[in-house]
């Protein structure tokens, strides 16, 4: 393994510049997909509520018929 180039970009900068922008980036996507499951799960009790309280047990007992 060549030593020589890893040290230069580490002491240029450049290369530590680079690093700090990747962890960053990972950093920001592992919260985003986080956050992206959370409002998902949120999603799917709010429409599990919506459903719940729409349902009518008496919906089909009765036939208003008009003839």
């Amino acid at each position: 393994m060549n030593i020589s180039p890893m040290l230069s970009a580490i002491n240029s900068g450049d290369g530590l510049k680079q690093a700090i922008g990747i962890q960053l980036l990972s950093k920001s996507s592992d919260m985003q997909a986080g956050l992206t499951g959370t409002m998902l799960q949120d999603f799917a009790q709010a429409q599990a509520k919506v459903t719940a309280a729409s349902v009518t047990p008496h919906l089909g007992a009765n036939l208003d018929i008009r003839v």
